[in-house]
């Protein structure tokens, strides 16, 4: 297999000075990797956005609850045994994953950082490695003995229950950056479905650890009716272990724990019944064991642990409740959260991109020889809208709004308007300096549905470019002497410069905003229309800063068009 550059350069240093601890980080990271394509995948791509630790630590995030399956109650004389392949199998994973997290603690203590952050960060990770679930499922549970090892038990399995905070921690680190997790520094995003995944993953493994818990728990549940049982019974020792000497009285333990049919009078095993009552404390047959504590987890973490029935007085039954129902309740938020983001992510790009081809299009910029002027506008508008709600791009004036490189609007506007320029005429002989001087000079302004931009018999004070949308142009006869009106034109012409009277008037008149033209035709929007404008004032300008270009009549002022 293949690692990303980054991460093997970064494991071929740490070989050269800690061969060893080196060579066992690798190896921790291998195994992961291989068990899991989907983040083998994914980890193929990273650049080190996502701490080393976190994929792994992802993976044997679902295999440490194997523990919590390894004992078994035999039914016959009541004691507890091990399921041997289980515990080996776990014992392996386990110690893997601590192998990882020791050289972590490793490099974290190597690492130039303040001193209270190294030893938060070492304090984390050592309560992470602890074997507490070693020390309790393989030595303790299966020889308890006496009343008081209840108490030992119950403190022990709290800190199982602890622990999973920071081995859980990874997770939430990778949910929460993988949003934004570039490969390999390009800016390239990873699939917007793997974003869904994940997130689904963290609501997977939640509903795999209760389930775990819930049957061990149950175990747990039968254990303590076993030391009820022989309190009530003089002479009865409490032992889980089935290879000591102990007097067991197994008719006493059936009659006084009866599982089926339960009996809440004698003792009340609560939420864990079903799970007694199935019989898969017994079985060691683990893809039948895991299934159903695995459904039984994802149905109440969704159901956010209504569907749970009745509890027993128990306390710690009654905790385990309420950590279900906050946990399925905050899961469901967060993950609700997070899928209705990435839908607007996979959604709105595709709508920003449709929009942008097809303005761009409009605009006669979307052919191979614009290729890419094309593909820079799309970067630099997907930039700018990442982040915006709603966003709004339908027309150049749009799109020039959000482009801040002046080099780049001026070789859009170059684009768009100097062979029309070229067309006009008293412009067409005129130089490119000039020309780029009034495509710099044009101005886009948007017109509501049936305004008009300019009337026929009234002063132009500018011409345009109908650029998007549809007007409409019309004459009356004598100046609208009569009433009756003329030509109608529904459709604009790209290439028409409309009030194009302006230039001789320039040319004649500079000095002053004085003896305008009239317009000899109106232009009504008939739907919302872009225009990019030249007013007569900025005309003057660009006419007195190239005097030898025009035919002057008139002085002009040494105003120069900045």
């Amino acid at each position: 297999m293949t690692f990303s550059t980054a991460r093997l350069y970064r494991y071929i240093r740490f070989l050269s000075h800690h061969p060893i601890l080196g060579f066992v980080s690798f190896i921790a990271h291998i195994i992961p990797v291989y068990l899991c394509p989907f983040i083998r995948t994914v980890d193929l791509l990273a650049a080190g956005d996502v701490p080393v630790v976190a994929l792994p630590s992802v993976v044997y995030l679902f295999l440490d609850p194997l523990f919590l399956y390894a004992p078994l109650i035999n039914g016959d004389t009541k004691c507890l045994v091990l399921d041997h392949r289980l515990k080996i199998t776990a014992l392996v994973f386990r110690s893997w994953g601590d192998l990882h997290y020791l050289v972590k603690m490793f490099e974290g203590l190597r690492r130039k950082s303040p001193i209270s952050k190294k030893l938060s960060g070492l304090a984390i990770d050592t309560l992470a490695i602890l074997p507490i679930p070693q020390v309790t499922i393989l030595g303790f549970l299966p020889k308890m003995r006496g009343s008081n090892s209840l108490k030992t038990m119950n403190v022990l399995t709290s800190l199982i229950v602890l622990q999973y905070l920071p081995r859980g921690y990874p997770l939430y680190q990778l949910c929460s950056t993988w949003n934004t997790w570039t490969i390999g520094g390009t800016g390239y995003k990873l699939p917007n479905w793997s974003l869904i995944v994940i997130n689904i993953y963290g609501y997977i493994i939640a509903s795999h650890i209760f389930g775990a818990f819930w049957y061990f728990f149950s175990i747990q549940r039968e254990i303590e009716c076993w030391e009820h049982a022989c309190r009530i019974e003089n002479g009865c020792e409490f032992s889980t272990s089935c290879v000591q000497n102990t007097y067991r009285n197994i008719t006493l333990l059936k009659n006084l724990c009866p599982i089926d049919p339960p009996n809440k009078q004698i003792f009340d095993f609560g939420i864990f019944r079903d799970a007694l009552q199935s019989g898969i404390q017994g079985s060691t047959n683990f893809s039948q064991k895991w299934l159903r504590c695995f459904s039984w987890g994802i149905r109440n973490l969704s159901s956010f642990g209504s569907n749970l029935g009745d509890t027993s007085a128990y306390g710690w039954e009654n905790l385990f409740v309420v950590l279900i129902s906050i946990s399925g309740l905050l899961l469901f938020m967060y993950l609700l959260g997070h899928v209705q983001e990435i839908m607007q992510k996979v959604n709105k790009p595709i709508k920003e991109m449709i929009n942008i081809r097809s303005i761009l299009h409009e605009y006669g910029m979307s052919d191979d020889e614009n290729h890419g002027m094309e593909k820079k506008i799309k970067l630099v508008v997907k930039s700018k809208l990442q982040h915006v709600e709603n966003p709004i791009v339908e027309n150049m004036s749009s799109i020039l709004s959000l482009v801040e490189d002046k080099k780049f609007t001026m070789q859009i506007r170059r684009k768009l308007f100097m062979d029309k320029l070229k067309k006009v005429e008293g412009l067409k002989d005129r130089t490119e300096e000039v020309l780029e001087k009034i495509c710099e000079c044009l101005e886009p302004m948007i017109y509501r549905k049936g305004c008009y931009i300019i009337r026929e018999g009234e002063p132009l004070d500018m011409m345009f470019f109908v650029t998007w949308g549809n007007v409409l142009t019309y004459a009356t006869n004598n100046g609208g002497s009569n009433g009756s009106s003329g030509t109608i034109q529904h459709e604009k012409e790209k290439d028409d410069l409309y009030g194009k009277e302006l230039l001789t008037w320039a040319e004649e008149r500079s000095d002053k905003l004085s003896y305008l033209p009239i317009s000899p035709i109106t232009v009504k929007s008939h739907n919302k229309v872009e225009v990019f404008a030249l007013q007569a004032t900025v005309l003057q300008l660009v006419v007195s800063k190239f005097q030898s270009q025009f035919n002057l009549t008139i002085a002009v002022d040494n105003e120069i068009v900045n």
